[in-house]
C-alpha cells in the first residue's frame, strides 16, 4: 500500500537537463490539486506483416514525465522580494523578475532568443521519489470572486539517467516563503478594462505556451516555444451608454487591461496588458442579472508587453 502523501520540490537548473538537487529546506512548493503520471511514453510499433491475426509487442519511446499542480497567488511578504511562484513562471517562458529594492518585483514574457529556464522537480508520493529534469511548462491564472486566486501549472520534463524512481522518504519542508493569499473580493481586488471598472465575477487567463518533446540524434530536450495569452472576463453587462464594449469588438479596439489584487505592501500583485482585444462576447444570466463573458486576446502589437506581473 502506498499512502497518497504528496511533497513537491522544484529548483531552477544551472545547466539544462542537469539535476539541480532541490531540497526540502529551500525548494519546497506549496501546491494543491497535484497530479502526475509516474512515466509517460509513446509506443514504438514495428507493423510487421504476419501470417496470424493479433497484436504484436511494441517498445517504449520518448520517455518523459508530466506533472500538474496549482499554487496560490500571494505576495512574498516584503516589497522588492520576488514571490516564490515567479521562479515557476520563469520555466514557463517569463524572464527572471526585475527587482527594485524595497519597491517591486516585475516579470514579463521573455523575447525570442532569450536564455530559457527549466526546473528540476522531485515529487514524492509517500516514500516514492520521482525525479524530473529539464521540465518546462505552461500556466493558467484564475481570479474568481469569493475564492483564493491561483496559478495552475502543467509541466513536461525528462526522466534523468540513473535512479529516477526510488524508495526515499520525503524530506522535511520549509514553506515560509509561500504566504497565505487574500480572497478575491471588493475589498482586495480592482479591475479595469479600457478605463472602465465593471462588476466582475472572474478573470481566467491561459498563457498558451507550446511545449514539445524533441527527440533527435545528438539531442533530446523539451522545447518551449511561442505563447498566445488569452483570457475570459465574466462581468455584469454594463449599460451600453456607460460602456460600449460591442463597438470595441466591432472596431477591433486595443484596450488597456489592469487588475490589482492585494492591499498591503509585500502582498500586492498587479496583472497588466497594454493592448488587449475583445474577440467575442457571450451572454448568460446570474440571479436574473445579464452577464457578459468577454473573450480577450492579450496582444503584442507595436511591441507592447502582453502581460506584465508586478509584485509590490
Amino acid at each position: 500500500m502506498v499512502d497518497a502523501i504528496k511533497v513537491i520540490l522544484a529548483k531552477k537548473e544551472t545547466t539544462y537537463g542537469t539535476d539541480a538537487t532541490p531540497t526540502g529546506a529551500a525548494n519546497a512548493i506549496l501546491t494543491r490539486n497535484y497530479s502526475s503520471k509516474p512515466i509517460d511514453t509513446d509506443r514504438l510499433e514495428r507493423n510487421l506483416d504476419q501470417r496470424v491475426f493479433g497484436a504484436s509487442s511494441s517498445a517504449t519511446s520518448n520517455e518523459r514525465r508530466t506533472i500538474a499542480y496549482e499554487v496560490e497567488i500571494a505576495g512574498s511578504g516584503a516589497a522588492g522580494t520576488a514571490p516564490a511562484w515567479m521562479e515557476l513562471l520563469e520555466a514557463c517562458g517569463m524572464v527572471p523578475p526585475v527587482l527594485t529594492a524595497g519597491v517591486s518585483a516585475v516579470q514579463q514574457f521573455a523575447p525570442p532568443g532569450a536564455d530559457a529556464s527549466a526546473l528540476t522537480q522531485y515529487d514524492y508520493i509517500s516514500d516514492q521519489r520521482r525525479k524530473t529534469v529539464g521540465s518546462v511548462g505552461t500556466f493558467n491564472i484564475d481570479l474568481t470572486a469569493g475564492a483564493y486566486p491561483f496559478f495552475s501549472f502543467n509541466w513536461t520534463g525528462l526522466v534523468p539517467p540513473g535512479t529516477a524512481f526510488d524508495k526515499s522518504p520525503a524530506p522535511a519542508t520549509t514553506l515560509a516563503r509561500w504566504k497565505k493569499p487574500l480572497e478575491v473580493n471588493i475589498d482586495n481586488t480592482t479591475l479595469s478594462l479600457d478605463g472602465y471598472s465593471p462588476r466582475v465575477r472572474s478573470w481566467q487567463a491561459q498563457a498558451g505556451v507550446t511545449v514539445a518533446l524533441r527527440n533527435l540524434v545528438g539531442s533530446r530536450y523539451v522545447r518551449r516555444g511561442n505563447h498566445a495569452l488569452t483570457s475570459t472576463l465574466l462581468i455584469e453587462a454594463p449599460d451600453i451608454a456607460t460602456k460600449d464594449f460591442i463597438t470595441s469588438l466591432r472596431q477591433d479596439d486595443l484596450l488597456a487591461f489592469d487588475l490589482t489584487h492585494g492591499v498591503e505592501a509585500g502582498g500586492i500583485i498587479n496583472f497588466a496588458s497594454a493592448k488587449a482585444q475583445i474577440t467575442d462576447i457571450t451572454e448568460s444570466e446570474e440571479d436574473d442579472i445579464l452577464m457578459w463573458t468577454l473573450a480577450l486576446t492579450h496582444t503584442v502589437d507595436d511591441g507592447a508587453a502582453d502581460l506584465i506581473i508586478t509584485a509590490t
